[in-house]
């Protein structure tokens, strides 16, 4: 029975945690710090594209042109520029941030771009 009451407690919590709303942005410079953070935030131990980029031994330093729209969702990702790396990485790497999201929404209808710098040749092994 103890176990049953636990399962309940942590279905209801996983439920409520998906269930939240993402944070509404409208300053424009206010979405692309925060989308810079964000990006600087995934290349950190503990996050998805850091573990797939360890995982897949990708490398090489990009400068990337992001563009994502009103709902978080990642429209295009554009290589600007590219050091010490392989096209295989180059491609992957592009890929992964392709597939992410922005975890805030913007005005609707509205899309923005941001230039990054990603080094993965800093990222310990």
């Amino acid at each position: 029975m103890k176990h049953l009451i636990g399962l309940i407690v942590l279905l209801t919590l996983t439920f409520s945690t998906h269930a939240q709303k993402r944070e509404l942005l409208e300053d424009k410079e206010t979405i692309l710090a925060r989308a810079a953070e964000v990006l600087d935030a995934s290349l950190r131990p503990g996050a998805d594209l850091h573990a797939a980029i360890l995982k897949e031994n990708l490398i090489g330093r990009y400068v990337l042109q992001v563009s994502f729209r009103d709902k978080g969702d990642i429209s295009s990702v554009l290589v600007v520029s590219a050091e010490g790396h392989d096209i295989r990485s180059q491609n992957r790497f592009k890929d992964l941030v392709h597939l992410s999201r922005m975890p805030f929404k913007m005005p609707k209808g509205r899309q923005y771009r941001i230039e990054h710098t990603f080094d993965l040749n800093a990222i310990p092994r």
